[in-house]
């Protein structure tokens, strides 16, 4: 299971907002400000341009790469169901990319849109950024690249809201503060026993091949129980691809519940040799 660590950062225009008739083209706008910043992160293709993003990334092994390369492709399908005409990656399959640490945007806000716009800069832009982690990645070390990066563009950083002086004293300031409850990811070789029995177990309830890979999009915290117990974690999806997790109309397919009250049952009464 992937890491993760959710991060606020919240940029400054003026203390009050200000007409935009009146004051645009003179007082900086915080919204463009922090949608510069943002897109300073990426680049064109997706890939994250904060220095050591991809530092300490542990490789996949034989078994863990032969497990991809198995497994159905069913990225044009998927970027058919979406509406996508195309995706990020340079080309690399979302099976592969998922094994990758990544910076995604999880909301945007700035003054306000739609039946409540109105012409007016506003005072602050804030983002929460959702920064995913994969094997070899420390999530505090990876809040600190973030830090430097912002830094490097120009940036006075501080962890809450600044003064009159300080106002005064920098022209880019960013407020920046790590959530709790951050964690690092956890993978399971697949050529274990372990997971070779689980593997087998989970095969004995479908007639079709399962599908078994490295590493799940999800995040959990399994690194702890890892890290405190000194054992491994192995995790046995049984939803649906199309739940629509975190999202509107969360669901599960009944017949998931079903056959996952199988497979679970088979996990529990497998052998070990």
């Amino acid at each position: 299971m992937r890491g993760d660590q959710n991060v606020d950062v919240t940029v400054y225009g003026a203390k009050r907002p200000l007409h935009s008739g009146h004051y645009g083209n003179w007082a900086p706008n915080p919204a463009m400000t922090l949608a510069r910043l943002l897109a300073s992160m990426k680049d064109d293709t997706g890939r994250v341009t904060i220095a050591g993003w991809y530092e300490g990334v542990e490789p996949l092994g034989d078994a863990e790469r032969r497990a991809i390369a198995e497994a159905p492709p069913y990225d044009d399908e998927l970027r058919a169901e979406l509406g996508l005409a195309r995706t990020e990656g340079d080309g690399k399959s979302l099976l592969e990319l998922i094994n990758q640490p990544s910076l995604n945007i999880n909301g945007f806000s700035s003054g306000d849109v739609g039946a409540l716009a109105r012409n007016v800069i506003p005072t602050t832009a804030a983002v929460v950024l959702d920064l995913r982690l994969v094997k070899g990645n420390d999530h505090q070390r990876q809040v600190q690249h973030l830090i430097d990066h912002i830094r490097k563009q120009g940036f006075y950083v501080t962890e809450r809201d600044p003064t009159d002086e300080e106002r005064k004293q920098h022209a880019l300031i960013a407020k920046v503060t790590a959530r709790k409850g951050g964690y690092n990811a956890e993978r399971t070789r697949m050529d274990l026993p372990i997971s070779m029995a689980v593997i087998k177990a989970v095969q004995t309830t479908s007639k079709e091949p399962i599908v078994k890979l490295p590493t799940a999009g999800g995040s959990l915290p399994l690194s702890i129980i890892t890290d405190r117990l000194r054992t491994v974690t192995i995790t046995v999806p049984i939803v649906n691809y199309d739940n629509n997790q975190h999202a509107e109309n969360e669901n599960l397919r009944l017949q998931n519940l079903w056959d996952g009250i199988e497979t679970l049952a088979a996990v529990m009464l497998m052998k070990l040799n």
